[in-house]
């Protein structure tokens, strides 16, 4: 498993050599060795790529993101059948009984509020929402059919971004919300194919058109992360978003959250909270290791 990020932001063509991905710009190129790579993000649509580093991205786990001429992130590459055992996990998945899967969701959306909390402590402060989420916290239930998840959202951006902010409106902050959460889901569903699961077969999410309903279940604890960095950068933000912004979102990959009590990068937390989940299938075990932010 690799550590890198890499951004191509403008280039003639990309392709293999020696084992490295080679960038090529003008008269200058750069080689990055695969074995240090999780991601390439590609951002510039003229660039040729050769189907000989295509393949070797997925043979070697690595994730090849590509974005459209507003520099949002459009589709993704992961690799296919990379796990040694995709049969036994898949029925397994299959076979999870929908009571445990209820179960996964309430824990879910407990870390997430938590999670929210955490956020206005640190920014807004406001002692009426930060109570409220409080008490909606203690009050989910198997499946959250009380819908705290959706309450507490509607009240956490508000004391975060202000009374008149609307989520999914084609704004700068969500423009920013959206990009920041678009990567963490893709380092998920990288981390999904790599432990052999399929992401369609989601724990709450159950779209029949979205092909990653996993990976948006497991994302909803580390959403608080964007949202905590986009509130403390927000009169910073441009639209479209600049170049260095998306860098840094990007680089959220490498901050650090708790599990179990012990601080790692968020990109390598993903592969706990999965293996937690996989871990129920062996052991019958019924718990998820979340993500817990860390104060600031």
């Amino acid at each position: 498993m690799g550590y890198r990020q890499v951004i191509i932001k403008k280039s003639e063509k990309i392709n293999l050599k020696d084992n490295q991905l080679v960038i090529v710009k003008e008269d200058s190129s750069i080689k990055i060795p695969l074995e240090d790579i999780n991601y390439v993000l590609l951002e510039d649509p003229q660039t040729t790529i050769t189907a000989r580093l295509l393949s070797e991205l997925g043979k070697n786990a690595i994730s090849l993101i590509t974005c459209d001429e507003t520099y949002n992130p459009t589709s993704i590459t992961y690799s296919y059948n990379y796990h040694f055992k995709q049969l036994e996990v898949f029925n397994k998945q299959l076979e999870l009984d929908n009571s445990v899967k209820d179960e996964f969701w309430r824990q879910i959306v407990k870390r997430k509020i938590e999670n929210s909390i955490r956020v206005l402590e640190m920014t807004s402060k406001e002692e009426f929402p930060i109570s409220k989420l409080q008490s909606y916290a203690e009050e989910i239930i198997e499946g959250d059919i009380t819908n705290r998840e959706g309450l507490s959202a509607k009240i956490y951006f508000r004391s975060l971004f202000g009374s008149d902010f609307i989520r999914f409106d084609d704004d700068s902050i969500n423009s920013a919300l959206n990009y920041g959460y678009t990567i963490i889901a893709t380092a998920i569903i990288r981390n999904l194919a790599v432990h052999g699961l399929n992401t369609y077969l989601g724990i709450h999410h159950n779209s029949k058109i979205n092909n990653f309903n996993l990976a948006y279940d497991l994302l909803e604890p580390y959403r608080s992360i964007v949202d905590l960095f986009v509130y403390q950068n927000k009169d910073k933000i441009i639209y479209p978003l600049s170049f260095d912004f998306r860098k840094q979102l990007i680089n959220l990959l490498n901050k650090e959250v708790i599990i179990n009590k012990k601080k790692y990068t968020i990109d390598y937390s993903i592969s706990l909270v999965i293996k937690s989940y996989i871990n129920c299938f062996n052991t019958g075990e019924i718990k998820l290791d979340l993500p817990l932010i860390i104060y600031e």
